[in-house]
């Protein structure tokens, strides 16, 4: 993003760009010294930091140079262009609109996929994933019941139910919840809310009235 270039980085587009290319030749680099088979096995995941801060054009520069430099996939070996909103500071329709921009702008859509890396800064995390999905992506990065960074990363289990009720299967099993939720809370030491979507303990009880006091 221009803060990142500006204050973290020091640096034009170009050097920007210079850095991304030189991951990817160093990735290439240490891939000689595996087998034919190992480096079958690999498939690149590249995320342009900040995505829904940058200049949508330059995200797309950066990324085209990243798959240039990594050379000719195949069907089983796409790259994954893993697009993240690092600080979730847009309204949900918006983001859908930078996806829906750089699937229809990107070259060789064919051969990629495209990844959402939803934050919860705003609440919105789950209406930006669901929107960027409806915009053209083909994957999402989540957590369960949104743990992650500051606010929390996207909330798979909230965008996996969402799918089911819509009639669509995110092939992701979540037919025991209270085990999920057991797992969750003795791994991590932390809560569910109570009234967290589908997995709170108070999702199927009624309180008359509650929300009039």
């Amino acid at each position: 993003s221009p803060a990142q270039r500006k204050y973290t980085f020091n640096k034009s587009k170009e050097e920007i760009i210079k850095i991304a290319v030189e991951g990817v030749k160093c990735i290439k680099e240490c891939m000689k010294d595996l087998s034919e088979e190992e480096r079958k096995r690999i498939r690149l995941e590249y995320s342009p930091e900040s995505f829904s801060t940058t200049e949508i054009d330059y995200a797309i520069e950066v990324c085209e140079a990243v798959v240039k430099t990594w050379g000719k996939t195949d069907e089983n070996h796409k790259i994954i262009l893993n697009l993240p909103t690092t600080v979730e500071c847009a309204l949900p329709n918006q983001f859908a609109d930078q996806i829906e921009y750089f699937c229809r702008h990107i070259s060789n859509r064919n051969n990629l996929i495209i990844s959402l890396h939803n934050h919860n800064d705003r609440g919105e995390g789950v209406a930006q994933c669901e929107l960027g999905l409806l915009a053209g992506a083909d994957r999402v990065e989540g957590c369960l019941f949104g743990n992650g960074e500051r606010t929390g990363n996207l909330d798979i289990v909230t965008v996996g139910m969402n799918m089911y009720t819509q009639g669509i299967d995110p092939e992701l099993d979540f037919s025991n919840m209270p085990m999920l939720i057991e797992a969750y809370t003795r791994l991590t030491g932390m809560e569910i809310h109570p009234r967290a979507p589908y997995s709170g303990e108070l999702v199927f009880t009624a309180f008359s009235g509650s929300h009039q006091d």
